[in-house]
């Protein structure tokens, strides 16, 4: 859909919707109640519509303004960045369910407010439909034009590169959750693997290799490729660099993403209910692979290296087995006591590779661990963090972004749990404190560097169990954590050339 900016009275535009927003407590837009015969008035006073709900109300104006339809969207207790996109994709999805065409919206009232808009509109109205037969009857209209509304010319350029750089954004967002959709038939480790050439091929300053299971058994990468073992689909380590040239001698700022394209839980088998959405184990490395998208497009001068190492778990004459001593890329042996704690092993040998770029920080993410859906649940990210400055710096960014999370506790006493009588470590501590000993388990491969690790299990996919609803993203792939990634590397000094 195409996203303009535009100086006019929303009294006077002609559309199909005009989306408004409303704040509880604050009053109705006079001129425009004025001009509906005070429908809008009459509508909050009533209790019809509620400010800090969920729901958008229709107004039909008969012939009073140029457009066909007012939307009516909640805006909650103030207006927000949040509030915003969060109106906005309500506000998209209602638009669509009733036909469709030409939107124009009068959100976009503060700094800010732009960005947020067109993050929201665009993530909120995606549809994976790929796979869907197209009938046409009953299907939702398209929005085909969307018209920001300003007051004045002097806010024009401003909103205008808002709205460009939160459609750059959502983009990214919008491609993580189509790969984490996709299925594990069609988002196989060669598919992310031509997912990130592709990103590379379309910007000077990216560049892509990828490992096969040969360059990763030279590299000596002895857990990742235990994994990728029981698989018929070979394994790809994935290696993206932007804008190393630019900055020789800089430590580079390294994302990691665990890709696991289907997690069997291997010889500890997951039970049978849900095991549908361990497609979505991927989402790590998608994410990674978004936020890549967003660097080819915006003008971000920091140098930044995206490891995703990506395999299969599955269950073969050739898997790896519980009991099994591994040789991790780090030196460090490795006994397994539960081939389903496999995310951490491709990990471990990822962190290990990340300290070859001798990096100014590492940020890691995963579906890692049942135990943080138990913890936070499905609205919060847990996350994990050796150093307090990159905390404030990754916190500041999810709130930016609007991705919640919470930092968890790095207990060193916890570590005890990961002792082996035959290796260096087992991959499993005790089931209590689950997301601790992982986390404890990947500090073992981490450098002298600030490092930090989001396990994003609980919040990386929507599904038909899952409450409260997320407003942007109400089912599938959700896009985090791209969005806090992309503000926190905007956020960042450059290094000095």
């Amino acid at each position: 859909m195409k996203v303009q900016v535009s100086v006019q009275d929303p009294l006077s535009v002609s559309c199909d919707f005009l989306l408004i927003g409303l704040v509880a407590g604050q009053q109705v837009p006079e001129a425009l109640d004025r001009a509906l015969g005070g429908l809008l008035r009459d509508l909050v006073e009533s209790g019809e519509f509620d400010p800090t709900g969920e729901e958008v109300a229709v107004v039909h104006p008969r012939g009073a303004i140029p457009a066909r339809r007012v939307l009516v969207a909640p805006l909650g207790e103030e207006r927000s960045p949040q509030a915003v996109r969060h109106a906005a994709a309500r506000g998209g999805r209602k638009a669509q369910q009733l036909g469709g065409g030409h939107l124009a919206t009068t959100l976009v009232q503060e700094v800010g407010d732009a960005q947020a808009f067109a993050e929201g509109l665009l993530i909120g109205t995606y549809e994976f439909d790929a796979f869907k037969q197209k009938d046409e009857k009953g299907r939702k209209g398209p929005l085909t034009e969307v018209t920001v509304l300003v007051a004045d010319e002097s806010q024009k350029g401003a909103a205008e590169a808002g709205v460009a750089r939160g459609t750059t954004v959502a983009e990214g967002v919008n491609l993580t959750r189509t790969l984490v959709n996709e299925p594990a038939n069609v988002a196989t480790p060669a598919r992310l693997a031509a997912a990130a050439q592709e990103i590379a091929a379309q910007a000077p300053h990216i560049r892509c290799r990828v490992l096969d299971r040969q360059a990763a058994e030279q590299e000596g990468m002895g857990a990742f490729l235990a994994v990728a073992q029981g698989s018929d689909n070979p394994p790809a380590f994935i290696v993206l660099e932007h804008r190393l040239d630019e900055f020789p001698g800089q430590s580079p700022i390294v994302l990691v993403g665990k890709a696991i394209t289907f997690d069997s839980g291997g010889y500890n088998i997951k039970p049978s209910e849900g095991l549908w959405k361990m497609k979505s184990d991927m989402s790590g490395g998608a994410a990674v692979l978004g936020t890549f998208a967003v660097l080819a497009q915006l003008d971000v001068p920091v140098p930044v290296v995206g490891l995703v190492p990506a395999t299969e778990n599955l269950v073969s004459g050739h898997a790896y087995r519980p009991g099994d001593i591994l040789t991790s890329l780090s030196g460090q042996t490795i006994e397994i006591q539960n081939t389903d704690a496999e995310g951490r092993l491709i990990l471990a040998d990822a962190l290990a590779y990340a300290a070859r770029y001798s990096p100014r920080c590492v940020v890691d993410m995963a579906t890692l661990t049942g135990a943080m859906v138990v913890s936070l649940g499905y609205s919060v990210t847990g996350y994990f963090c050796t150093d307090d400055e990159l905390a404030r710096q990754i916190e500041a960014a999810a709130s930016e972004a609007g991705e919640p999370l919470w930092r968890m506790p790095l207990w060193d006493e916890y570590d005890a749990y990961l002792e082996s009588k035959v290796a260096d470590m087992r991959n499993i501590g005790i089931r209590a404190g689950g997301a601790i000993t992982a986390a404890l388990f990947l500090r073992r491969f981490v450098g002298d560097y600030p490092w930090a690790h989001l396990d994003i299990a609980g919040t990386a996919f929507a599904g038909s169990d899952r409450k409260p609803t997320p407003p942007l993203t109400p089912y599938g792939a959700t896009g985090v954590p791209v969005r806090t990634l992309v503000e926190f590397l905007r956020a960042q000094e450059p290094p000095h050339r």
